[in-house]
């Protein structure tokens, strides 16, 4: 009995020991969470001290009124759109931009017995695209920070980067334009956006063993979806279109609406992997750039990126009526 309590004892020892190293662990472990959470009570302490100490003052009133206001807005912002069709990735500097084309398709032969086959040579060609700029440079009058309720400075950065995002979305629709053409004619209907045509477009890119994933209309092509009757759409879809006005998706493919295309027009593309590929070596930043000597303020907003449609078959065109 005296040697199984010492064997016991001795097993229960490491046991413990183990016990009290997770509990070490623990602590360790918890320690930093709870500095996180001090850090974050200490900020929020800070910027109640700051609310109150601009509550007790009129220039602080004045600050947190011009926070509060906003301009009277003639439009919603603008929101691009063209980075949700391609592959977007950071380029490190120094590296050109290049990629690699898929080997092309080869079929393979029957052979007789005792017979011979042809050797069959792979080519890859590799693509090189030039980077690009895009640059915005808004200036502000230095008494416009005085003369307006809201903050002017703020709105305006705002402004520059849909700017950016605008110039991007131009530049990318400009190459659904032109690649398009390279494989598909486009399929022009004198009615308004039905769901025949759309299957029409569908149909060039589907043959390439593509799969659509995306419809970019204008907003009169919306228009058309909401005339489409019981015998277009099933009861989820009417239901969708009654309560929304919107279509959110047809056959699998998300439909996205964007007023830089001609109003009767709309594209119909594979995913992202099969269609355009955006590096990016800089991305959007904001610089401050005042001229003193002019009392202007403002900023420059720069990018430095590269754009392309690596496959002309991912992206079909149908032209419809916006009069009928």
């Amino acid at each position: 009995m005296r040697t199984k309590s010492r064997l016991s004892h001795r097993r229960a020892v490491p046991a413990r020991r183990k016990a009290n190293r997770n509990a070490v662990a623990r602590r360790q472990n918890a320690q930093p969470q709870y500095q996180s959470r001090e850090a974050q009570l200490q900020r929020i302490a800070a910027k109640e001290a700051e609310l109150r100490a601009a509550l007790n003052s009129p220039s602080g009133l004045h600050k947190i009124a011009a926070n509060l206001s906003s301009p009277v807005r003639q439009k919603l912002d603008y929101q691009g759109i063209i980075r949700k069709f391609a592959i977007t990735e950071p380029w490190p500097d120094g590296m050109p931009m290049i990629y690699d084309n898929d080997v092309e398709e080869f079929t393979a032969v029957k052979v007789a017995k005792n017979g011979t086959t042809t050797t069959i040579e792979v080519e890859v060609t590799r693509t090189e695209i030039e980077p690009f700029e895009i640059v915005a440079r808004p200036k502000i009058p230095y008494r416009e920070l005085y003369s307006r309720l809201f903050q002017v400075m703020r709105r305006t950065k705002e402004r520059l980067e849909q700017s950016m995002m605008l110039r991007e979305d131009l530049l990318g629709l400009s190459l659904f334009e032109s690649a398009y053409s390279t494989y598909y004619t486009a399929h022009t209907i004198a009615t308004a956006l039905t769901k025949a045509a759309l299957a029409m477009v569908f149909a060039p890119i589907e043959a390439n063993r593509l799969i659509v994933e995306n419809i970019l209309m204008s907003a009169y092509g919306v228009s058309g979806i909401r005339r489409w009757q019981y015998l277009d759409l099933d009861q989820i879809g009417m239901q969708e279109v009654r309560q929304t006005g919107y279509l959110g998706s047809i056959w699998g493919a998300k439909i996205f609406i964007t007023d830089q295309i001609d109003a009767g027009t709309f594209f119909v593309t594979a995913g992202p992997e099969f269609l355009m590929w955006i590096p990016i070596r800089k991305d959007f930043e904001a610089i401050p750039a005042d001229d003193p000597d002019k009392l202007l303020l403002g900023f420059t907003g720069y990018e430095l990126m590269g754009m392309t449609v690596i496959n002309s078959r991912g992206v079909n065109k149908g032209v419809f009526a916006t009069t009928a």
